[in-house]
């Protein structure tokens, strides 16, 4: 078992030398565009650059983070933003936009890349795909159990970095749409809101903070954490200050040594009350609790009452202030000087890490005529380095006796020694960048646009049509299923205009078991003539996987048209599944769902490598940065996929390992509706799936662009049944298939026209 690192987080400059000082091994942090914290202070390129130079010379290595869903127009700057920071020797960049992977590993060789929790992997099968795709590092969902973890590190072998301090969130990392649809800041783009931790309540009761998480504190379990074969340690905060930076990291860095101590056999390891009581007054969330290492969920991890920062007084930090944020940390040398009469002077410095700078004066040394300098005198000078981040540990002087050397000849040579050591300290071999795709200032072709003309109001696509519209139908429940059938059953004998196709079904996986019970429907479902789709666990992990296990028998697996995958993880099991029953790869569509996020191109071409053949459009991106995103794939790639877009439905707020039924000692077993209120009435649909034991919360009214399909380039249009009952569903079908009136009496477009920053 090899050093677990701790990594520390950093919003400023003055929290980045907080981390140093107080031992982080590594500090994350973001510069002024494509990171998650929009609102932190975050590093110019100059104080970027200062960082990485500053932290290698305490062997401590920064991560950049580029950590948001990239749209089109923008992933041509990635190039020049980054090329500064890698010459300056950034050690690896956290990336949540697949398109960013694949930029990033075809221009910067040898730049270590990390899958972000943001990509919200959750087993061996998304970590093992990132592997193969050059990856590294991934932080998987900070909801797995410390079981679940163990797997992935034994399974495949690549770098595990987890979350052991600070907020957390309801919602699975990079799978929360709250915030943007109610208020158009998007966490994909880091900008949430928080809406998750306003009060809702149940009908008739009082208003609670059912969304709201108390913060991780991992200390109690630490020595199991080390143990587990766990390599780096993240500690969240890059919006917080200096004094929790240097706390935090200061009381980890004591408690991890401490263990590494245990091993020898010098030491127990024992938690100080008083550190324990440091952590709670800093800028905690009402309480502290241990996370998901040991529980899947709970009522005792939701913060029910009202949530605020518990912080101490500044008084009480001054000790930190002192120790860890008034001085920059030093590192440390050993120093040699050579002095021989006739010779000129020779110094050495040596750091820890093997490196060494010789250097030699300009001029020979010469006897002394009258006051010849001492040994003594020749150290005091040396150890003057003043205010450089070095000192001496050691200071040596070989000297023939009675010479003579100008004071200012020695602090010469000694200020040019360190300044070379700096340099060398902080050099990346092979870090020039040369890409074929920038000009000679490192700026994108065509300035860091996309390669198209941008769309507008007057050239907007208009489809061309047959008059028939191609529709798949998503369904959730078997009362669901039935409908869309007997409509499709009896379709032809209602009344309406021209009829547009129903062209395929897409089942959600917990259906599965109810085709294996239901033998009439599931031959009722093959007589249908529609394609049948699988939708995969929109978070796969093992609870999910074994389900699909035990359900989706071989004939099933052979049934089903194709499967939609809204995460790596669905993609990577359903890819294994069909190679180990030896179905061709190509024989099948495998669809990257709206959850797979592809904002970009380069997404696309990405996704196109792990055998993906089409995509659902994004639901945050507006119809102007859809219609960039495949004219550019289609000019750059040549290529086509199935392209798919949503225009009826309850948009997913939130996928959650919680239980919303559980924290109001409601839990039954049972998959229902809970509807919970907000501030000013509106209800939010939760429906929980006890199959995997998760909630769903969903927008409490439908998206519905019936009136914008023309405007829409896609192949199928899609529509959604989540919360539906049968007469709504037959409303939706009559009004999309039959071209009949709807009437809905609430309702959004989303993100269609305005989108999002």
């Amino acid at each position: 078992m090899g050093k677990v690192e701790l990594l520390a987080p950093a919003g400023d400059m003055a929290c980045f030398k907080a981390a140093v000082n107080a031992g982080a091994d590594a500090v994350y942090l973001g510069g002024e565009e494509y990171g998650a914290r929009a609102y932190a202070s975050n590093f110019t390129k100059e104080e970027l650059c200062e960082a990485i130079r500053y932290a290698h010379l305490f062997e401590v290595k920064v991560y950049l983070t580029v950590n948001t869903l990239v749209k089109e127009r923008e992933i041509g700057g990635l190039c020049s933003f980054i090329a500064p920071f890698y010459e300056a020797g950034l050690d690896g960049v956290i990336v949540q936009d697949l398109g960013v992977l694949q930029v990033l590993q075809e221009n910067f060789p040898g730049l270590l890349l990390h899958g972000s929790t943001q990509m919200c992997i959750t087993g061996k099968y998304g970590a093992e795909l990132l592997k193969e795709s050059g990856i590294s590092r991934v932080v998987p969902a900070r909801e797995l159990s410390l079981e679940e973890i163990k797997e992935i590190k034994e399974e495949t072998g690549i770098e595990i970095e987890t979350f052991i301090h600070g907020a957390m969130c309801y919602c699975y990392s990079g799978q929360c749409l709250f915030s943007s649809f109610l208020g158009g800041r998007s966490g994909n783009r880091g900008r949430c809101a928080g809406p998750c931790r306003l009060p809702y309540s149940l009908t008739d009761q009082k208003e609670v903070y059912p969304f709201s998480l108390k913060d991780m504190c991992t200390l109690p379990i630490l020595p199991e954490l080390m143990s587990a074969g766990i390599d780096s340690f993240k500690i969240e905060g890059r919006m917080k200050n200096p004094y929790y930076v240097a706390g935090v990291t200061g009381v980890y860095r004591k408690y991890m040594d401490l263990y590494e101590e245990t091993l020898k056999g010098k030491g127990v390891y024992e938690l100080d009350k008083k550190d324990m009581e440091l952590l709670r007054s800093l800028y905690v969330r009402t309480e502290l609790e241990t996370g998901y290492y040991h529980r899947h969920n709970g009522k005792e991890m939701v913060t029910l009452e009202k949530p605020g920062y518990v912080t101490g007084n500044e008084k009480d930090f001054l000790w930190l202030k002192e120790r860890f944020l008034d001085h920059d940390k030093k590192a440390e040398l050993q120093c040699e000087l050579v002095a021989h009469i006739g010779s000129p002077l020779r110094i050495t410095v040596c750091a820890h890490n093997g490196i060494q700078v010789t250097l030699e004066g300009t001029t020979e040394v010469s006897k002394a005529l009258n006051r010849p300098l001492s040994e003594a005198d020749m150290k005091k000078q040396l150890s003057k380095t003043g205010n450089t981040p070095f000192y001496f540990q050691s200071v040596s002087v070989i000297m023939d006796e009675d010479l003579f050397i100008p004071l200012k000849e020695i602090n010469e040579l000694r200020r040019h020694a360190l300044e070379e050591m700096k340099k060398r300290l902080s050099f990346v071999p092979g870090r020039a960048v040369h890409d074929k795709n920038t000009d000679k200032n490192g700026n994108s072709e065509n300035g860091g646009k996309a390669r198209i003309k941008k769309s507008s109001a007057d050239t907007e696509i208009k489809i061309p049509s047959d008059g028939i519209k191609k529709f798949r139908i998503y369904v959730t429940t078997p009362e669901q299923l039935k409908t869309v059938l007997d409509f499709g059953k009896d379709r032809r004998k209602a009344s309406g205009g021209a009829e547009n196709k129903i062209t395929g079904l897409q089942l959600h996986f917990t259906l599965l078991e109810t085709l294996s019970e239901n033998k009439d429907l599931a031959e009722q479902l093959k007589e249908s003539g529609m394609a049948v789709y699988l939708c995969m666990p929109q978070v796969c992990r093992k609870k999910g996987t074994a389900y699909c296990d035990r359900f989706l028998t071989a004939e099933l697996l052979e049934t089903f048209q194709g499967f939609y995958c809204g995460s790596l993880d669905g993609a990577g099991y359903m890819i294994k599944r069909m190679k180990s029953a030896k179905i061709p790869l190509d024989s099948k569509e495998i669809m990257a769902d709206y959850s797979l996020y592809t904002y970009n191109s380069k997404a696309v071409s990405f996704l196109e490598k792990l055998h993906i053949t089409g995509i659902v459009g994004s639901y945050e991106l507006n119809r102007y940065e859809w219609n960039e995103l495949l004219q550019s794939y289609h000019i750059k790639e040549n290529k086509q996929f199935t392209k798919e877009y949503l225009v009826y439905g309850h948009i997913p707020f939130m996928q959650s390992a919680g239980c919303v039924k559980k924290t109001f000692d409601q839990c039954d077993g049972k998959n229902t509706i809970t509807y919970l209120k907000d501030r000013m009435g509106k209800k939010l649909p939760v429906m929980n799936f006890c199959q995997v034991c998760e909630n769903t919360v969903f927008n409490g009214v439908p998206l519905v662009l019936y009136q914008e399909m023309e405007q829409i380039d896609c192949d199928e249009y899609r529509i959604c049944f989540t919360v539906e009952d049968r007469k709504g569903i037959e409303a939706v079908l009559n009004s999309f298939i039959l071209n009949m009136p709807l009437s809905v009496p609430e309702f959004t477009k989303g993100h269609y026209k305005k989108g999002i920053e």
